[in-house]
């Protein structure tokens, strides 16, 4: 992963364009990940961000109707980062005003009075992707700055594409106008903190890296848990589920970084090359495997929001098991779980190791107490172990401890956000933290997504506020463990 050159980033005359300016994504998260990087002025000297969506305002208006998510108390900076922003009123999925914007993008080149990267962000729903690529490639916004063979980039959000066949399908049209080196394909979790220290927590470390595999982990529980529900998203998110659109790329790229072998390099490709060899190596599901080591579930209400079909058969919880047929994690299970309106909101990846019980200390304790390593990437940042250690006293007792290591106790500097992260490393050109052609981890999902859609296994309620549906506590418990997210939460500040 490079570190941005700040002399190179304030050199490199960049336009954005965001299409989808006026939704979610763009206003929670893309802009006020901008004005902080403003703020702190790493941001190119000559940058442009074009807004572009359907609704109709003037850049003055648009540039307000941002302030309800940016703390902006400074006025005069204020006024500075608006002035970066001009609204167009315009439609990729149709074509419409897609000639004024290229227009406009020709006006900022001349201003410039020098070869301007072209990024085009694509914060607009999955769904009209195939007519967007199009109508891109038909008014040529993939040739960028076609003098100084400085082409454009463009940006792409998840989920890409609802199964195999479409991910394919939308590879195909993108690399018919895109060549690999322009495409950005962003999982906003590939730049938390925690999941790029995992690099430096497991070849770093001497100590990690020797006990890392099927002969001292006993299983790995990675967990997505929300306490929010869908909010204003029951269009989209009835269409997908939590399968396809958490586990399929969230919880599967995790599952890929904490158990792919070390790459060569610290490069793109052979990042990328190692995670897709973890992918091929997930046991393929059976029909029986899939009724056996899946459970689907919803929440009471979620038929009622809005945007949603009232006999709706969408899954608001997911929870699969997986094994990875290779040398290094042979018979480990691995359990990758995601709820929404669940009791907690946590992100963690637990690796609970083999415990043999030692005869030196067998008087001491019922039970052995398996050791523990917390990767928590929400709410707080941060690693911890989990040791033994005898409790203080005239008597020898055995009780577990906790070691951490937290990022905003251990470094006294900001914490960039995922997105900030994620957009300095667009200006640079730096993939190491995106994804490739994404279709893999679809040839996972597709068989789950298809015994779903016929009902099995059956679809079970579940109440908000709780863990999820009983059975999800019966599917573990039968393999003679237990669920260690909800209770290993750390750094708590």
């Amino acid at each position: 992963m490079s570190s941005p050159d700040p002399q190179s980033v304030k050199a490199s005359a960049t336009v954005f364009v965001i299409f989808g300016a006026t939704g979610d994504l763009s206003r929670k998260k893309i802009f006020p990940s901008f004005f902080e990087l403003f703020k702190t002025n790493l941001l190119p000297e000559k940058l442009k961000i074009i807004a572009a969506a359907r609704s109709a305002y003037t850049s003055k208006q648009f540039a307000e109707s941002l302030k309800e998510n940016i703390k902006a108390d400074d006025k005069n900076l204020w006024r500075k980062f608006s002035s970066l922003i001009e609204y167009i009123q315009c439609d990729v999925e149709s074509g419409k005003n897609l000639s004024l914007l290229s227009q406009k993008l020709e006006t900022v080149e001349k201003t410039n009075k020098v070869c301007t990267q072209r990024v085009l962000y694509m914060a607009v729903s999955p769904f009209i992707y195939q007519k967007a690529f199009e109508n891109l490639g038909k008014y040529k916004f993939n040739l960028g700055c076609q003098k100084h063979g400085k082409l454009s980039r463009i940006v792409t959000e998840k989920p890409f594409g609802f199964d195999y066949q479409s991910a394919h399908n939308l590879n195909e049209i993108l690399n018919k106008y895109f060549e690999e080196s322009q495409i950005f394909r962003i999982d906003h979790f590939l730049g938390k903190e925690t999941v790029q220290n995992i690099f430096a927590f497991r070849f770093g470390n001497e100590i990690f890296e020797p006990v890392w595999n099927r002969d001292f982990v006993d299983n790995v529980q990675i967990t997505l848990a929300e306490r929010i529900g869908i909010e204003k998203r029951g269009e989209f998110y009835d269409k997908m589920g939590a399968l396809r659109d958490v586990v399929q790329n969230h919880l599967l790229q995790l599952l890929t970084i904490v158990t792919m072998n070390e790459p060569s390099t610290f490069s793109r490709d052979s990042i990328r090359r190692q995670k897709i060899e973890v992918l091929k190596a997930i046991r393929p599901f059976s029909k029986d495997d899939i009724i056996k080591n899946t459970i689907r579930g919803q929440y009471v209400g979620y038929s009622q929001e809005a945007s949603v079909a009232k006999n709706s058969q969408t899954e608001t919880f997911a929870l699969v098991k997986f094994f990875i047929d290779n040398e290094r994690w042979q018979e480990v299970p691995f359990y990758l779980k995601t709820g929404k309106k669940l009791t907690g909101a946590v992100t963690s990846i637990i690796f609970q190791f083999k415990e043999q019980g030692h005869e030196l200390f067998k008087n001491f304790w019922q039970k052995p107490i398996p050791n523990h390593i917390t990767l928590q990437i929400q709410p707080d940042e941060g690693i911890g172990i989990s040791l033994v250690a005898k409790k203080p006293g005239l008597t020898t007792v055995l009780e577990p401890v906790d070691m951490e290591f937290c990022y905003k106790k251990s470094f006294d500097v900001p914490q960039p956000n995922a997105y900030e992260r994620l957009l300095m490393d667009i200006i640079i050109g730096d993939q190491t933290l995106f994804l490739g052609r994404v279709g893999n981890s679809w040839k996972i999902i597709d068989p789950i997504e298809k015994m779903w859609q016929k009902g099995q296994p059956k679809l079970e309620i579940y109440k908000p506020g709780s863990w999820g549906p009983n059975s999800a506590d019966k599917l573990i418990a039968a393999d003679g463990r237990k669920w260690l997210a909800p209770i290993l939460t750390i750094c708590k500040i």
